[in-house]
């Protein structure tokens, strides 16, 4: 290893500052990302949007098996992409490679990974071995001549990359992109050999392509009402802390079962926090019908959130609003112990600044380390 030489400025732009971020500083000269996510999100115009901008002085070559040419400028010309340093091959054999001088290129780009089709091997484009021996030549391609490479990959119904497993292993990079109700978009590391694989970027689709969103700070929050069940909580994604809202309906069945529903975190651990309410806080919803959202449609994996799930769900119950400037994270524990959540001081830093003072949390301003004790509080502000 000592015998190695690298260069410090080794990475480039992709002239996104949050592209940038997610990659982990920029793009790495022969690293091969993985970009997935369902049909019409944006790949294709996140693609071009990077192969537009890229600070490299070198040319970008663009390999679509899913557009035409004339399809390609009519997209380029609507994101205002004059493309003269874009070279565009509209196939999906990939025999023509051995045709380009590869050192050319500062980028290269596929879309899509499932249109690809490899000479020699008798698979159709799509199939698991077509997939899966493209994917061996682009990532032997791109770490032995160096040069970049990101490739578009679709994904099944069930929200899974399409393709053989092998795939997300053999490259060095997956990036998700899935969008919200909201019209947001969200790119999220999910592997990084080359920085966090925890990172999240927020785009919005315009009439000239995506945009960054740099500060997310209250842009989940902006139509917040005090109503019965709703509260604020501060998460972490990443780098980036930013304000969500969490919604609860508590009810009585129609029918026999009470139902428990949840929309944007984990059901089970909806199921959880429910328990220790009736188990360690004495709230009776066994036989209730619990309804929990996340607002704006996000997908938080967080346990942070936690406690104001808890909050929300309680809110619900006695169906009174929380006070004003209320907010609170926290993880709750089987036992019925608020714990830490990671980055608290962020957090807390994050909720004043939005005007946020009564914060509940195991280091709030209002310092909550037990279930019991956080609902008496609650009671306490006539909730």
């Amino acid at each position: 290893l000592t015998d190695i030489q690298t260069s410090e400025h080794i990475r480039f732009s992709s002239g996104m500052k949050e592209i940038d971020r997610v990659l982990g500083g920029g793009i790495v000269p022969g690293s091969v990302v993985l970009i997935s996510g369902e049909p019409g999100i944006g790949k294709s115009t996140l693609m071009l949007q990077t192969a537009a901008r890229v600070t490299d002085n070198k040319p970008v070559l663009y390999i679509s098996g899913e557009e035409s040419e004339s399809q390609l400028k009519l997209r380029a010309e609507r994101l205002e992409i004059t493309g003269e340093h874009i070279k565009v091959m509209t196939t999906g054999d990939l025999s023509f490679l051995t045709t380009l001088d590869i050192q050319e290129f500062s980028l290269i780009i596929f879309d899509s990974l499932q249109t690809l089709k490899l000479p020699g091997v008798s698979s159709l484009p799509g199939s698991v071995v077509q997939v899966r021996e493209c994917a061996n030549y682009i990532v032997s391609l791109a770490k032995g001549n160096g040069i970049p490479v990101f490739i578009v990959g679709h994904v099944t119904k069930g929200g899974q990359i399409a393709g053989p497993k092998l795939v997300e292993h053999l490259v060095d990079t997956v990036l998700y992109f899935e969008a919200s109700k909201t019209g947001y978009r969200f790119l999220r590391t999910t592997k990084n050999r080359f920085g966090p694989s925890d990172e999240i970027a927020v785009l919005e689709m315009s009439s000239k392509g995506l945009e960054e969103i740099s500060d997310l700070s209250t842009i989940f929050v902006e139509d917040y009402i005090p109503a019965p069940g709703n509260v604020i909580t501060a998460v972490v994604e990443g780098s980036k802390t930013f304000l969500v809202e969490i919604q609860s309906l508590v009810s009585k069945p129609l029918y026999g079962t009470p139902r428990k529903l949840s929309n944007g975190v984990s059901f089970d651990r909806v199921l959880l926090i429910a328990a220790v309410l009736t188990r360690r806080a004495g709230i009776p919803l066994d036989s209730l019908d619990i309804y929990v959202n996340v607002a704006g449609g996000l997908q938080l994996s967080d346990p942070g959130v936690d406690l104001a799930i808890a909050a929300s769900i309680v809110s619900a119950f006695f169906d009174k609003p929380l006070p004003e400037g209320f907010a609170a994270f926290g993880e709750i524990g089987l036992d019925g112990s608020i714990r830490s959540a990671m980055f608290s001081d962020r957090r807390i830093d994050r909720l004043k600044n939005s005007g946020f003072s009564t914060i509940h949390s195991p280091e709030g301003e209002i310092t909550v380390r037990d279930i019991g004790e956080f609902l008496k509080r609650l009671r306490g502000s006539d909730t």
